[in-house]
């Protein structure tokens, strides 16, 4: 338990960091580029979760690794911190955690958006607005395309799911035609 809560202090530490930096989007960038390129590195990855090297190597290897990254001052502390805490396991499997809050504290939200067909950027771009309207946040659309839908599009921001299929509006007037 100590692992994460640690780590939880630390991944705060970082958030509080960058926002009074203004350096939430950089770093928000650093960790997605650090946790794809970790996890494509077998050695790398292999090194840092050894138990046979020692914190200084470790810390070598890391210092290597975050400079050819091209990573900002603080995310390059924070790893590399989190290397001397030993805590690099913990770090590597809690990816969508300290990525779900460093957007979060940038106010960006990711939305997951199925149509029944392919939007064009124009109808992207509208989609986002009106979610961002609707959450009061930068929302970042991922699409899918699900070929069974009848029509229109269901977007789901977080717990929140907004749908606006054909399927539910059709749905939604049966429910008020049918005798109750």
């Amino acid at each position: 338990m100590a692992t994460v809560a640690t780590l939880r202090d630390l991944v705060s530490a970082l958030v509080d960091s960058a926002a009074d930096g203004g350096e939430l989007s950089g770093i928000a960038d650093d960790m997605e580029r650090f946790f794809a390129e970790i996890s494509a590195a077998d050695d790398l990855r292999g090194v840092l979760l050894s138990t046979v090297f020692s914190p200084e190597e470790k810390k070598a290897v890391a210092e290597d690794f975050l400079s050819k990254l091209s990573c900002l001052d603080a995310t390059r502390r924070f790893v590399l911190l989190a290397v001397e805490m030993d805590k690099v396991r913990a770090l590597l499997g809690s990816e969508d955690l300290v990525l779900r809050r460093l957007a979060d504290a940038a106010g960006v939200v990711s939305a997951e958006v199925t149509s029944a067909v392919g939007l064009s950027e124009e109808e992207v771009r509208r989609v986002s607005e009106a979610l961002s309207r609707a959450t009061g946040k930068r929302v970042e659309v991922s699409l899918t395309v699900d070929s069974s839908m009848i029509g229109g599009i269901r977007a789901k921001v977080g717990d929140r799911i907004y749908d606006n299929s054909v399927r539910t509006q059709l749905e939604r007037i049966r429910g008020v035609l049918s005798p109750s």
